[in-house]
């Protein structure tokens, strides 16, 4: 049987595609296998949404190539896609596929590598994350162009999954044990937009609630403006839908986000961040900052500390702007520098762990249940993004009613209520 290993980089939406592609080998009679167990062939899933996750995908083949028992090597996915002349260039590669080719990919590889399959294939399995939440991809593709952004070039034109797909995918993995389900996508807020009206994220959102005994039921990320009055009265509602958005703000300056080609205004983003937040309780509201993009002053940057430290955020990711070939932002005037990026991140990442602590402050002594996710020490999430560490030995999958007790790192010591 030939034997196949296959590598993620990059976001939950490649972690979603690896599982696939695993699971069509599968289908195929390949034996899935770890990099350590000498697979005939070894895929790369590759990211490209940064220059940093390019060079990662780079450093990733170049240590296989040094394997001296290397196998067939596969590189796939977004950086292909995106920039199939630089990807083919790679030494050392033997097979470049982009995501386009998702459903040839075996067969593919099988006829030029040699390699065949026994012919006596699994039974299909839907594909999941390992780990006990698991990411259910529900929309594919994205259409919003922002100046600095490679995406829509990589995953392309916007695809949403069926409703009654999407309902038989919840159905296997409650069959499995999994007590959280995080819907995500490449824009999810664009979930049901190719379908014109027909259905849309919260008809999917209602279904899961109403049709299903979920215990927990996450959103990845969504713009400011895609957050409807329908969708905040189920989150706020007494039911397994968790209180925590992800709200990608990237600046607090409307001259930057006009550059970056972004939908809303600062004010708006705070005017509804404030109101979300006075809406539900306990709202965790996370979000995304992109410092030094082309043209950002001082005054810009200055403007981004503003709204952050006005809306106080449970959790905030900071990145420095990175070129990408093929975005307008590669060419456009008033490239700040990189130690002045790096100054901007490390404020950014300051204030950023303040209003963390400020925000986990706010739940001890108070009772969460945590859904443990790893051990050593035992780690878990609460419904509204909270890290928690737990003294007690308990299993991967379990829902803990934890007391917050002091601080603790990114979260909070807990002891069992």
């Amino acid at each position: 049987m030939a034997r196949v290993t296959v590598v993620t980089l990059g976001c939950k939406a490649n972690q979603y595609d690896s599982e696939q592609l695993k699971n069509e080998f599968q289908k195929r009679g390949w034996d899935v296998v770890d990099a350590q167990q000498d697979p005939d062939v070894l895929l790369v899933n590759s990211c490209t949404v940064t220059n940093e996750a390019a060079r990662q995908s780079r450093q990733r083949l170049r240590k296989i190539k040094g394997n001296p028992k290397r196998p067939f090597l596969v590189l796939w996915g977004c950086y292909p896609q995106a920039y199939p002349g630089q990807t083919e260039k790679i030494p050392g590669v033997d097979l470049v596929l982009g995501r386009k080719e998702m459903d040839q990919t075996v067969e593919i590889i099988e006829e030029k590598s040699g390699l065949k399959s026994c012919g006596k294939g699994k039974i299909e399995q839907l594909p999941f994350s390992a780990r006990t939440r698991a990411f259910l991809k529900i929309e594919e593709g994205c259409e919003s162009f922002c100046s600095y952004c490679i995406v829509p070039r990589a995953r392309g034109r916007v695809w949403s999954k069926p409703l009654d797909q999407v309902m038989q995918e919840v159905e296997i993995l409650l069959e499995r044990g999994f007590k959280e389900i995080v819907l995500t996508g490449i824009h999810l807020g664009y979930y049901g937009k190719d379908r014109g009206g027909e259905t849309s994220l919260e008809q999917v959102i209602k279904e899961i609630l109403q049709k299903t005994p979920l215990p927990r039921l996450r959103l990845s990320s969504l713009e400011i403006n895609e957050v409807s009055e329908e969708l905040l009265e189920l989150m706020g509602g007494d039911n397994a839908l968790c209180p925590h958005l992800h709200l990608p703000l990237q600046s607090g300056s409307d001259k930057i986000l006009q550059r970056m080609n972004r939908k809303y205004l600062s004010g708006e983003y705070l005017e509804k961040a404030l109101y979300f937040q006075g809406k539900i309780p306990d709202l965790g509201v996370t979000t995304d900052i992109m410092v030094g993009f082309p043209g950002e002053t001082d005054t810009d940057f200055a403007r981004t500390v503003e709204l952050v430290e006005n809306v106080g955020f449970s959790r905030i990711h900071v990145f420095s702007f990175s070129k990408r070939a093929g975005t307008p932002a590669a060419g456009m005037e008033g490239q700040v520098p990189g130690p002045e990026k790096k100054r901007r991140n490390r404020v950014l990442r300051d204030i950023g762990n303040k209003q963390q602590a400020k925000f986990n402050s706010l739940f001890l002594d108070r009772e969460m249940d945590v859904l443990v996710e790893s051990s050593a020490p035992v780690q878990g999430w609460s419904p509204n993004y909270i890290r928690y560490y737990i003294p007690r030995e308990y299993n991967p999958g379990q829902v803990v009613r934890v007391k917050g007790k002091n601080l603790f790192r990114d979260g909070i010591w807990g002891k069992e209520g």
